[in-house]
């Protein structure tokens, strides 16, 4: 079978070639995996962000919005109140 140190040679390569072929392959699997896992995970904090988004973040602007829309009423009503103090004080 083995005529040379040739042959030896290259039975050696064949077998090191197909086992760093199966490493090679092994740590692809377990890439897509551990991707595969990554993605899930991504896609899970993703929903908790939307819904901190639309239970805490929209409010809040819908409550900014307001203040700003009645703030010159609330302004003016506590400037009438404190001029009429500065009057019942003089």
């Amino acid at each position: 079978m083995f005529e040379t140190t040739g042959d030896i040679l290259n039975v050696s390569l064949a077998i090191g070639f197909l086992v760093l072929v199966i490493f090679i392959s092994m740590v692809c699997f377990y890439l897509v995996i551990i991707l595969r896992d990554v993605s899930k995970v991504t896609d899970e904090v993703k929903d908790i962000v939307y819904k901190v988004h639309k239970t805490i973040v929209e409010p809040l602007k819908a409550i900014d919005y307001l203040v700003e829309k009645v703030r010159p009423y609330i302004e003016t009503i506590m400037e009438s109140k404190m001029s009429e103090k500065t009057k019942k004080k003089n």
